[in-house]
C-alpha cells in the first residue's frame, strides 16, 4: 500500500480501485435560462459602462466588477470546472468511496463517504457515466438544494458502478490469499 495512504485507511480496508473523471471542456450551466440571463448581464454592463465613462472620470470603472461577473458565468465557467475535473481524483476500497482535489484557494482535500448497504447509489448513464453516493443540502434564503456528490464522468462508470455494489453487498474484492512458499 502507498505511503499516502497511511493513517487514512482502516486495518483491514485496501483499495480496490482508483481514477479520475474525465477532464473534458463541457457546457456547465445549470439552466438553459443561465445564458441568455448572463448574456443580457454582461451586455448591460458594457452598456453602463460607456454611458458612464462619457460622463468623464473613473466611474465606468464599477461597471467591470458585473462585467467580470457577466463573464465568468458566460465562459469562464466552464473552463474552470474543467480544471477541478483535471485536479480531482477517485479511489474506491472495500468499505468508502474517496474523493480528492487539488485546487487553489481550497488546497488539498480528502473526503470519504462510507457504502453501507442501506445507502442508495444512483447511475447516471450517459456517455461518460456518473455514480452518486451521497449528496449535500445547500440553504439559501430562497429555499434548500439538493446537490449529488459521487464520481463524475468516468470512462469506466459501469465497471465501478459493478464494484461499488459489491462494496455494499460486502463482497468486495476480498484481499487475496497469500501464496504458499514453493519449498511447502
Amino acid at each position: 500500500m502507498s505511503t499516502e495512504w497511511d493513517g487514512l485507511l482502516d486495518k483491514d480496508e485496501h483499495i480496490i480501485w482508483q481514477g479520475a473523471p474525465t477532464p473534458r471542456l463541457k457546457l456547465e450551466w445549470d439552466s438553459p435560462f443561465h445564458p441568455f440571463f448572463f448574456l443580457f448581464f454582461t451586455g448591460f454592463s458594457i452598456f453602463w459602462m460607456v454611458m458612464a465613462s462619457g460622463a468623464g472620470g473613473v466611474f465606468w470603472m464599477f461597471g467591470l466588477i458585473f462585467f467580470a461577473v457577466g463573464i465568468y458565468n458566460l465562459a469562464l465557467v466552464h473552463f474552470w470546472k474543467r480544471y477541478v475535473r483535471q485536479n480531482t481524483f477517485y479511489s474506491l476500497t472495500n468499505k468508502r468511496a474517496f474523493i480528492g482535489t487539488d485546487i487553489p484557494f481550497k488546497g488539498r482535500t480528502l473526503d470519504s463517504y462510507p457504502l453501507r448497504a442501506d445507502r442508495t447509489i444512483s447511475y447516471i448513464d450517459a456517455a461518460l457515466p456518473s455514480i452518486h453516493f451521497a449528496s449535500r443540502t445547500n440553504s439559501t434564503s430562497n429555499g434548500t438544494t439538493t446537490i449529488p456528490i459521487g464520481f463524475e464522468d468516468l470512462a469506466d462508470g459501469r465497471d465501478v458502478y459493478g464494484l461499488i455494489r459489491k462494496v455494499q453487498e460486502g463482497a468486495a474484492c476480498a484481499l487475496p490469499s497469500p501464496s504458499p512458499p514453493a519449498n511447502a
